[in-house]
């Protein structure tokens, strides 16, 4: 097992098989038990639609629950993202943990990418932060160059020893949720093994009425809707871009006219856009939503892909909206986790996937061997690194260092330096865009972004020979895709890194302005560290300006918080590369 959880004494598990769901009524249930639901694999959207009552029993069952009561689901996305309506009354969700599982060899990989991950929800009757035992990850290292998989550069300090703490994408594991799910059960009776916990009970509904999912032959009914999938628009759609309200500007488009929708909305978080509202009511804001995934839908032609992107959670009312009117494709997980994790860090999110009626063999599955977009199509091997000089020799030798993809991302990373930033809190990697664009259009056909921001989704369709119709309701954000669309015009790349530090920021803490350092934050804090193994604890202050070798005002002007300051003197450091296994205790 591939996972330490500190200060942790080991859940008893106890298995409990349920065939008829009423039978829920009957079951008792005690305040030192972690309860685990274990639904049927290889279920469908129309399966979830169909179990309104199995989900009934299920949160009927949970809200009788003491108020220390953990609850844990492990089920497909599509189950998760319904059960999840009649669960919020009485639960809080915690945590939307993406988990690996093995390929389904029913499923049609024509019209999708391989599904290769469950569900696992994590929800509380107590409203608090979640309680769990602190759990690390331990590290992987590359197979070619034996160092860590991933490059930590000078940060190495700050970590600790043995692993990172993990975050709600969990690949190091992998189970059968048809057969097998022990590598699930073994981390959560480990990350729940404190007070009051003393017992995981598995309820396994896997043979439970109203719960086994109907065979696939049954269901496959083609269906298009709108104008026939062979059918060409008859006027020529030019590229632009339109500085209008996102629905003012879809209905202004013509039905049936696009090629591939995408939508990277604000997820509602108080983000500071400029002139832009981010802090509705839940109600205001999926009205919202709705309104807009209406009008994609509409303008979008049969058997071709709309893409909406938001946080795991939000996605699932998305899914609720979208799942009434068109075909689900494909639940991708974006592991765009690029900081330390603090306790369990979310850090993915959900890529929607749906087609207007029944979907067309994607564009990207078809492409030859030789054909240049098919390297954005061909995410990296587990474990192997991205630094330059081993990607170079593992070129040189000729190492296989690709594998397939599946609806399981996480070799795309967010966009983490001022660098690569324009004024734009939210910017998402031109990578990602490339990947979508490969998978799901052909060089020429329209690809429209009804959110466009500074323009990363329109200017990679440009760059990718993709006709584009990006909508923007700032006039400075669409100004700002302007001028990068003729950057790109000019044979520029509006992609470059800048050595100009933005305004805008994804974050409420501040930015420290540039300064050339006298004495580097690594010694600094390193030096705080060896003051805490002097003390027994994490110095405060007044410890470190009485005990340190450099004066307290570089601690002042270098850090955006004492925290910062002290972030090695909380772990133990790690070494970048393979060492032997041994036992690591906490620090300080």
């Amino acid at each position: 097992m591939a996972h330490w959880s500190e200060h942790s004494t080991k859940l008893k598990a106890e298995l409990k098989h349920v065939e008829r769901l009423e039978s829920l009524e009957k079951m008792s249930h005690e305040s030192s038990t972690v309860t685990l639901f274990w639904l049927p694999s290889r279920r469908t959207d129309r399966d979830a639609k169909r179990s309104v009552k199995s989900f009934e029993n299920i949160a009927t069952y949970c809200g009788r629950l003491d108020e220390s009561a953990t609850v844990c689901i492990l089920t497909t996305a599509p189950d998760a993202a319904f059960l999840l309506s009649f669960l919020k009354p009485s639960l809080k969700l915690q945590l939307w943990v993406a988990v690996k599982t093995i390929s389904d060899p029913s499923q049609d990989k024509s019209v999708s990418v391989t599904a290769r991950h469950a569900a696992l929800l994590i929800l509380t009757r107590y409203k608090a932060a979640l309680r769990h035992a602190p759990t690390r990850i331990k590290y992987t290292y590359c197979p070619a160059c034996r160092k860590t998989t991933k490059d930590y550069g000078g940060k190495k300090h700050m970590y600790h020893g043995y692993g990172t703490l993990m975050s709600d994408v969990w690949t190091d594991i992998e189970c059968d949720p048809s057969e097998d799910i022990s590598p699930v059960t073994e981390r959560l009776r480990d990350l729940f093994g404190i007070t009051p916990y003393d017992k995981l009970s598995v309820i396994d509904l896997r043979q439970c009425e109203g719960l086994i999912p109907v065979k696939l032959d049954a269901l496959k009914v083609r269906s298009l809707r709108g104008e026939d999938k062979g059918d060409k628009p008859t006027r020529t759609v030019r590229s632009r871009l339109t500085n209008k309200d996102c629905i003012e500007g879809l209905k202004s488009l013509r039905p049936n006219s696009i090629d591939f929708c995408f939508a990277d909305l604000p997820y509602n978080l108080r983000k500071k856009y400029y002139r832009s509202k981010d802090s509705r009511s839940v109600d205001e804001y999926f009205e919202w939503c709705n309104e807009w995934l209406f009008e994609l839908d509409r303008v979008l032609k049969p058997g071709h892909t709309l893409a909406v992107l938001n946080v795991p959670q939000w996605a699932a009312n998305h899914f609720a909206f979208l799942s009434s009117k068109m075909e689900f494709q494909a639940w991708i997980v974006w592991d765009a986790l690029a900081l330390p994790a603090r306790r369990i860090m979310p850090a993915h999110y959900a890529i929607l996937c749906f087609s207007k009626g029944s979907p067309r063999e994607l564009p990207g599955l078809k492409l030859a061997d030789d054909y240049p977009e098919l390297n954005y199509l061909r995410p990296r091997k587990e474990l192997y690194c991205v630094r330059a000089s081993c990607v170079r020799r593992r070129k040189s030798s000729g190492c296989e260092d690709y594998s397939q993809l599946t609806d399981l991302w996480s070799d795309i990373h967010r966009l983490t330096h001022n660098s690569q930033r324009v004024n734009h809190p939210c910017q998402l990697p031109p990578s990602l865009m490339r990947r979508l664009f490969a998978l799901f259009t052909e060089p020429n056909e329209i690809v429209l972004d009804c959110l466009n921001g500074a323009g990363t989704s329109t200017l990679v369709a440009e760059e990718m020979s993709r006709r584009y119709i990006g909508i923007e309701l700032s006039k400075r954000y669409h100004n700002l895709a302007v001028k990068r669309h003729k950057l790109l015009k000019s044979r520029q790349n509006p992609f470059a890194s800048s050595n100009e530090t933005p305004r805008s920021k994804n974050s409420p803490v501040a930015r420290l302005p540039k300064r050339k350092y006298k004495v580097s934050k690594k010694d600094l804090q390193l030096d705080v560290r060896r003051i805490a193994n002097m003390l027994g604890r994490v110095p405060k202050r007044e410890d470190v300006e009485k005990l340190s070798s450099f004066s307290i005002r570089y601690f002042d002007q270098y850090f955006v918080s004492w925290a910062e300051a002290c972030a090695a003197a909380r772990t133990t450091g790690m070494m970048e590369t393979v060492k032997t296994e041994g036992a690591y205790a906490a620090k300080v």
